[in-house]
């Protein structure tokens, strides 16, 4: 039987938040795998994401017609690359820093893309981009509270790659966006899941099988929530609604991952954190007007 979603503004705008509390499940997830390094965590939750994506090509072919995206196949090897990063770079970040700092530094995307999207895209430059790159920017040094920061401490490690991971994040939009009308979701989705898995495929090999069957039961919702779920609700809230209501929506992402590290891990930011979560909120929300 086949599910039928209506096609309205309230149903686009639940599917974007599912998909974003969906996403926000890889740190829960990604805490309670024991015994693996970062690229392997990464390469069974692309591998599963991948997986998951497969079973929909009985409803969509359109990423096994390889002839019709063919002139853009750089691209999307590109686009994958940069995903690749991204993934590590997050997966390192919700092991060494707390969820909201992950959760926050990744959304902090749109500003690198309001930053660079005029360079590499022509596209015009929002209005408040250098407000919002200020308000991110004190957001970030509140968070990181270099006064009592050790700059060798995983602490500081997990900060930078979360904030790398935001600007990884940024790229992939960015790639992603020189590709629409030309390729679906779907078939970037897929050619993202399937290059993460082949770079990360050493240190999947290097990881005990013991170990791996052990974290499966968090490995395999890791995948199919984190990665493979999450961006279908996403596309399928994007034929819903528009770009901008999505950017807007999706500030639920950051908002679950700030919950999450409350609710499983105690863990309760500081007032100087707090204050650095309002300002790189506030600044994702004034670039995304």
């Amino acid at each position: 039987m086949k599910l039928t979603i209506p096609t309205s503004r309230r149903a686009g705008v639940a599917l974007v938040v599912i998909g974003a509390f969906c996403f926000s499940l890889a740190i829960p997830f990604t805490r309670w795998t024991d015994g693996l390094a970062t690229g392997a965590i990464a390469f069974f939750r692309a591998l599963f994401g991948f997986l998951f994506l497969c079973s929909l090509l009985s409803v969509n072919r359109e990423p096994l017609r390889f002839q019709s995206y063919r002139p853009v196949l750089r691209t999307l090897l590109a686009l994958g690359l940069a995903v690749s990063a991204t993934v590590m770079l997050y997966t390192y970040a919700v092991q060494h820093t707390t969820a909201a700092n992950a959760a926050l530094l990744v959304n902090s995307a749109p500003l690198y893309v309001a930053l660079l999207a005029p360079l590499f895209l022509r596209e015009p430059r929002p209005r408040y981009t250098w407000h919002s790159l200020a308000l991110a920017g004190i957001g970030m040094v509140c968070i990181a509270n270099p006064a009592q920061l050790d700059v060798r401490s995983d602490e500081m490690s997990g900060i930078v790659a979360a904030a790398f991971s935001g600007l990884g994040y940024g790229t992939v939009m960015m790639i992603s966006r020189s590709l629409r009308g030309r390729v679906n979701g779907l078939t970037q989705n897929l050619w993202s899941n399937g290059m993460i898995v082949l770079v990360l495929l050493p240190w999947a090999l290097r990881a005990p099988a013991q170990t791996v069957l052990e974290n499966l039961p968090m490995l395999i919702p890791l995948g199919i929530f984190s990665l493979g779920l999450s961006y279908l609700l996403y596309f399928l809230g994007l034929q819903r609604i528009s770009a901008q209501q999505v950017s807007m929506v999706s500030l639920a992402e950051p908002v679950f991952g700030v919950l999450m590290g409350l609710i499983f891990f105690a863990e309760v930011p500081n007032a100087l954190g707090w204050l650095g979560a309002a300002l790189i909120l506030s600044s994702i929300v004034l670039i995304t007007r």
